[in-house]
């Protein structure tokens, strides 16, 4: 059996002062959360764009050295052109989002090319410094007599 509470009554243990407790031990408690919460979200909003800018430097960084060490194992392809092509490949995809670009060309015995680069990603949130570095490696193509 369901015992039915008159609204009267409600009314009544409201402006008793049961339910002005409930809200007087509750002030103050949405500054608080501001406070606390506001900046933990803005370092979460700027280490989240931080590691964007670092995976799009990586990703062009990536692309342009393949496009280099392609060019650098081509036949007729060299050191000149392929640090000129990666170069390019980066500024074209990343902008100036890669800092202090070094592109080496080294060739190797047996005829093998070995492209690198690395750049530094501009820092937006203090104290972290991030790098990118990409390798591209393999053999000059072309035609060689057999045996």
């Amino acid at each position: 059996m369901t015992t039915k509470v008159a609204p009267a009554a409600v009314l009544a243990r409201f402006r008793s002062g049961a339910g002005e407790r409930c809200r007087l031990e509750e002030r103050g408690s949405e500054s608080v959360e501001i406070v606390v919460v506001l900046p933990v979200l803005m370092a979460l909003l700027v280490i989240g764009l931080q590691l964007a800018m670092w995976g799009l430097a990586a990703h062009a960084l990536s692309l342009g050295v393949a496009e280099g060490g392609a060019a650098a194992r081509a036949q007729f392809g060299g050191p000149a052109q392929a640090t000129a092509l990666v170069e390019g490949d980066v500024r074209s995809i990343a902008g100036t989002l890669v800092g202090s670009l070094k592109v080496a060309v080294h060739g190797l015995p047996d005829d093998f090319v070995v492209v690198s680069a690395t750049g530094v990603v501009p820092m937006i949130f203090p104290g972290l410094e991030l790098h990118v570095s990409a390798v591209s490696a393999g053999p000059v193509q072309g035609f060689r007599a057999s045996g």
